[in-house]
């Protein structure tokens, strides 16, 4: 295919390290960032990717001064590795330059083979051959190698893993589902174990294990499963059991017959655009801001801290009076935690200044007034207590500072990533509590995300370099061309710089909107 022998295809793999085939045999990729680049293509399989995204992918915030022509070496690498037969001079057919960037036609990948897998399954497990739908389910698991895109890091690459991991968990949530319909519960039990362990929060996983354990006869064991999960999800999360274990859990108590928990698979292989919101005289992303927040919006029990309202004035007291009660010597003490906290480079080396100049202070004071040989000695004692002063004053002022105006720390990236995940397995909870919602009344920490979908044009103005009219076209833009789908769509829609987006992106998130009711849906029985 695409100038190669029919006797040797070409294959790709991302469900665990980045590979290329041809004919069984492992093609040398080169060095790790001409492998990131292709990885960029395989995760936009027939699409091209403009090189300004290649760019930002790869080198993230440290991209090369000549970055067009750096891809373009790698591009060229890979041509030469995937296409030897063509020559230098004739213009690539499988990895080729288009007006819109490079595009990579993949002749076989096997995120798209899993995908186009589960497809069959779902249709074998709809028409009643559940044997079959196993074994197509087993088959497309099993393609599988180890952490997608192992080795790859960046924001491009992390949203693309969790979005395969969210979908071989509802893989093996599918196969479970048909494997307990077929009756197999006994030896469903020791994998349903291991995967509640590779995948923690899918409740629908808890669920089956607690049917399989209960159709074998072992009630206390499925109660002990249910017991487990309520104290997992209190400790980690702050929540409650879902609706789908607790209902498993009444069934086993009442000793009935649980009835394998439904999954929702929708073929990643097939394409369903996204709903589109009812048409209003003025779309509600866009209309005036309102403090009060809707009655659905105040969701208690959520899976985060509570928010830390107003300043923490122990920590400022702290950070003032430790220079001081420690003469000047302490005084980097509280930068170095603020440094672990944030983890920028500018905080890091701010803690290691005044580490410093703390050396410095200490080197007047032990020089020896009495050594001839020094001719700061008559005066070093004298410079080394000025000094411990003006430490003193300095690192007391900048410490109570940064405690009031706190920014960004591990605990908010920590907060941000435990919403991600919880929005990932929950949309329809998220939506509801106002994950990225910073505009309603919420008593929880989501690490100050916004929520693109449903933040209103006020708050998406508040990031630090969207003005105003950018966040009005932003509001606009998800109600004419609908919601988004990643942070990423901002860039694709022309909506923002490349460079804003990387800047912005650890606060953003787009949680999905709510599906529109269909106007057929039976409505609620008559009282």
């Amino acid at each position: 295919m695409y100038g190669e022998p029919a006797t040797n295809p070409l294959r790709f793999e991302i469900l665990g390290v980045v590979r290329a085939f041809r004919g069984g045999r492992q093609l040398d990729l080169g060095p790790a960032k001409q492998r990131a680049v292709l990885a960029v293509l395989l995760l936009n399989p027939g699409r091209p990717v403009p090189t300004h995204r290649i760019v930002d992918a790869v080198w993230g915030d440290e991209p090369p001064e000549n970055g067009p022509n750096v891809v373009q070496k790698y591009v060229a690498g890979l041509r030469r590795v995937l296409d030897p037969d063509r020559s230098p001079r004739t213009p690539g057919e499988m990895l080729a330059l288009t007006d819109g960037g490079y595009v990579l036609r993949a002749a076989s990948l096997d995120a798209e083979d899993f995908r186009n897998g589960l497809a069959r399954a779902d249709a074998e497990r709809r028409a009643g051959r559940l044997e079959e739908a196993a074994r197509l389910a087993r088959t497309a698991l099993e393609l599988w190698n180890g952490e997608a895109l192992g080795g790859l890091t960046g924001p491009l690459f992390d949203s693309a893993r969790t979005r395969l991991v969210e979908e071989r968990a509802s893989a093996w949530e599918m196969w479970a589902e048909i494997e307990l319909s077929r009756g197999g519960f006994a030896g469903l039990v020791s994998e349903l174990s291991r995967l509640v362990q590779e995948f923690p929060l899918r409740e629908g996983l808890r669920a089956q294990l607690m049917i399989a354990l209960h159709r074998s006869g072992r009630q206390a064991e499925a109660l002990a499963v249910f017991r487990d999960a309520r104290e997992y999800l209190l400790d980690e999360l702050g929540v409650e059991p879902g609706e789908r274990l607790q209902e498993t859990h009444r069934q086993i108590l009442r000793n009935e017959p649980p009835a394998p928990p439904t999954a929702v698979h929708t073929p990643a292989a097939v394409h369903i655009p996204a709903p589109r919101p009812p048409a209003d005289p003025m779309p509600a992303a866009v209309q005036p801001y309102s403090p009060a927040p809707p009655p659905h919006a105040l969701m208690p029990g959520l899976p985060f801290a509570p928010r830390r309202h107003g300043i923490s004035w122990a920590e400022v007291i702290l950070a003032a009076v430790l220079p001081l009660a420690t003469c000047s010597m302490g005084s980097w003490f509280y930068f170095a935690y603020a440094a672990f906290q944030r983890r920028t480079i500018r905080d890091v080396l701010v803690a290691v200044g005044y580490f410093f100049a703390v050396i410095g202070v200490l080197v007047f004071l032990v020089i020896d007034p009495s050594d001839p040989n020094s001719e700061l000695a008559s005066d070093a004692e004298t410079i080394g207590f000025l000094l411990g002063l003006g430490l003193i004053a300095l690192a007391a002022f900048h410490g109570a500072f940064l405690a009031v105006f706190p920014g960004d720390s591990r605990r908010a990236r920590r907060q941000r990533d435990m919403a991600r995940m919880y929005a990932t397995f929950h949309p329809d909870a998220a939506r509801q509590a106002g994950i990225g919602r910073p505009d309603l009344m919420r008593s929880f920490d989501d690490g100050g995300l916004v929520d693109l979908n449903h933040a209103p044009a006020q708050e998406i103005a508040r990031l630090h370099g969207i003005n105003p009219i950018e966040a009005h076209r932003i509001a606009v833009d998800r109600y004419e061309r609908g919601p988004y789908r990643a942070p990423d769509d901002l860039v694709v829609r022309g909506l923002l710089r490349p460079k804003t987006l990387q800047r912005l992106e650890p606060w953003l998130i787009c949680v999905p909107p709510a599906m529109p009711a269909r106007a057929d849906a039976p409505g609620p029985d008559p009282v």
